[in-house]
């Protein structure tokens, strides 16, 4: 508030210029904030406008399932694993057909937060 007490006690025409300056600011802001969330969404949605309403990629409940399985099979085993329930009847190679970005933070964060807890005093 003090400055824009100070750029107000400057004359009218600065401070018009200071505040209309902040106003072009702002709504610059807006417009990258309104476009980002659009195309946020739009990327969110794509699957469904072009494929309609069935799970493709993300299923979390197989996502659970293969996390809860990496972290008590170890890596070599959940990369070896075929997953009969998944793409019944057929089945899934998971190693070959999943990228486990997903699956591997969740067990490293897992796995790290016993030895952070004693820090954060949990």
């Amino acid at each position: 508030r003090a400055n824009t007490r100070h750029t107000l006690a400057m004359g009218g025409a600065a401070a018009a210029l200071v505040l209309g300056s902040k106003l072009v600011l702002w709504s610059v802001y807006a417009v990258g904030i309104y476009f980002a969330c659009k195309f946020a969404y739009e990327i969110r949605i794509y699957a469904i406008v072009n494929y309609g309403y069935v799970i493709h990629e993300f299923d979390p409940w197989f996502n659970f399932r293969a996390t809860k399985y990496l972290a008590e099979h170890g890596w070599h085993a959940f990369f070896h694993w075929f997953d009969y329930k998944a793409w019944y009847p057929l089945g899934r190679p998971v190693g070959t057909t999943i990228y486990p970005g997903m699956q591997i933070t969740s067990v490293a964060i897992w796995r790290a937060m016993p030895h952070y807890m004693p820090l954060l005093g949990l």
